[in-house]
């Protein structure tokens, strides 16, 4: 089989390279335009970037030295409500699941500060020393990175082509699709290429899937972003109070008509604000913006978008990942982690497909979007109400499937039926789901006190031994961020 990945971003790599390694015999090419800029100044992943990692081949150290990664830990929210709260949920000793989150159940029943749901070391810039030296080379105890968008593609152009997948640079200019049925040809400003099947990674553009009739399903309805400003700092902000340390966190900081992420890379800072411009125009928010940091910046790109998800990504012989495929916003930096999860499951129906397997990928898919859509939407249920916009985002209604589950979780925990029914790909998990209620202060914590009290004394005594192993790894296994991330680019 042929199969040609148009176009070169993250998403378009990642696809190639998943496919690649799942199906060695085939002829994967990468058609790019060097002229197409790539979107971000920097970018967040899920915990799904190293299940990625570990397929391909890839190790820590080469992406840390190579793109400029760093640690995330999780992002830290501040002025969503009353406390920042820090969303990270993949402690080294979070204990297993037995069909409820025991170790935060007991946590927020005892209604501690959310600080404690997350490892100390955390809170000290730094991170677990895994046995990542001598034994594994991803186990560094951190399974998400911040990394510079650009050295990112350029470490990925070069992967891919070691890979013995083709890079081709050429601008595609014509999709010859007879009759609307299936693509057979592309036209390029340097040739023709013909494939058995496509992959449209061409973002907003939608090059290929549209041209076979896929719609796009808004989630404008629930979630009011539509803006965004994006801009590289230095390390030398005032605000941070480490001075030149690399935070082993993402920033999410609520401003006044949307939030302001910061994402620390090895040489600097990526920032953008996400805004809804029936509040605040772009040259507002880039003067809220230099107001909070006490300097200027320097705009790099300025991007609007509709948030939502095509109602079918894979139609015929056309599968739609990344942009071309959904975007809800940055918050919780969701799409790599969605091209990853569509590739995987891609890959595992795309030999002998037939249109009862389209009609599954595109239902598992549509969970997945599903899922990020009632993620994003919960973070925005917050106390605030001090401007117009934060007073018109507590008027936005609720999809019904998150309003349902909240309903379910004023009085007890998140669970993982209560997410996984359609899919096992979900990104976001009831862990996911528990930290944030809980930083909003969601819960009814007398309630989930009494749910904890209801296990058997085994389990309590299995969640207190975890516990108090997880208070002795924050005081002797941690190392600073920074120190880490050097040891990692030596041994490449």
């Amino acid at each position: 089989m042929k199969i040609a990945i148009v176009g070169g971003g993250t998403a378009g790599f990642v696809s190639a390279l998943i496919l690649k390694t799942s199906f060695p015999q085939y002829q994967i090419d990468v058609i790019r335009s060097s002229k197409i800029g790539t979107i971000g100044v920097g970018e967040g992943s899920t915990e799904h970037w190293t299940a990625f990692m570990d397929y391909v081949g890839i190790q820590a150290g080469q992406l840390v030295k190579y793109t400029d990664a760093t640690f995330k830990t999780g992002i830290m929210f501040e002025d969503w409500s009353e406390k920042p709260y820090l969303q990270n949920v993949h402690d080294p000793f979070v204990g297993e699941h037995l069909d409820m989150p025991m170790m935060y159940a007991k946590m927020i029943g005892e209604n501690v500060d959310p600080r404690e749901l997350t490892g100390e070391y955390l809170w000290r810039n730094e991170t677990p020393f895994g046995k990542f030296i001598e034994e594994r080379p991803n186990d560094t105890g951190v399974s998400q990175y911040h990394f510079n968008t650009h050295k990112l593609n350029d470490f990925l152009t070069n992967y891919s082509i070691e890979k013995g997948i083709q890079v081709i640079d050429d601008e595609i200019v014509a999709v010859n699709f007879p009759g609307g049925k299936k693509i057979t040809s592309l036209k390029g400003e340097q040739g023709d290429y013909h494939y058995d099947f496509y992959v449209d990674c061409t973002g907003f553009k939608r090059l290929l899937i549209d041209k076979l009739g896929a719609e796009w399903k808004s989630y404008s309805k629930y979630l009011k972003m539509k803006e965004a400003i994006v801009f590289p700092t230095e390390y030398t902000d005032a605000l941070d109070p480490r001075g030149n340390e690399i935070p082993i966190w993402t920033l999410a900081k609520a401003m006044s008509s949307g939030w302001m992420f910061r994402i620390p890379v090895y040489t600097r800072k990526g920032n953008g604000y996400i805004f809804d411009s029936d509040f605040i125009s772009a040259e507002e928010a880039q003067q809220e913006v230099e107001q909070y940091l006490g300097h200027g910046v320097e705009v790099a790109k300025h991007i609007k978008f509709d948030p939502g998800a095509l109602d079918r990504p894979w139609i015929s012989n056309v599968c739609a990942i990344g942009l071309s495929a959904s975007f809800v916003e940055p918050l919780e930096a969701s799409s790599i982690g969605t091209s990853i999860n569509q590739s995987f499951l891609l890959a595992q129906r795309l030999v002998n497909y037939n249109e009862a397997t389209i009609d599954r990928y595109n239902k598992e898919v549509g969970a997945i979007m599903d899922n990020i859509r009632d993620f994003i939407a919960l973070h925005y249920i917050t106390p605030r109400r001090d401007t117009p916009f934060w007073k018109a985002v507590a008027e936005m209604p609720l999809p019904e499937s998150l309003k349902s589950n909240l309903e379910m979780w004023k009085d007890r925990m998140p669970i993982a039926d209560d997410l996984t029914n359609s899919t096992k790909k979900i990104l976001f998990n009831e862990y996911n789901f528990a930290i944030v209620l809980h930083g909003l202060g969601l819960f009814d914590t007398q309630k989930i006190a009494e749910q904890y009290n209801t296990l058997h004394t085994e389990v309590q005594d299995y969640v207190n031994n975890r516990l108090r192993e997880k208070v002795e790894f924050d005081q002797i296994k941690s190392i600073p961020h920074k120190l880490m991330l050097d040891l990692l680019r030596r041994l490449v």
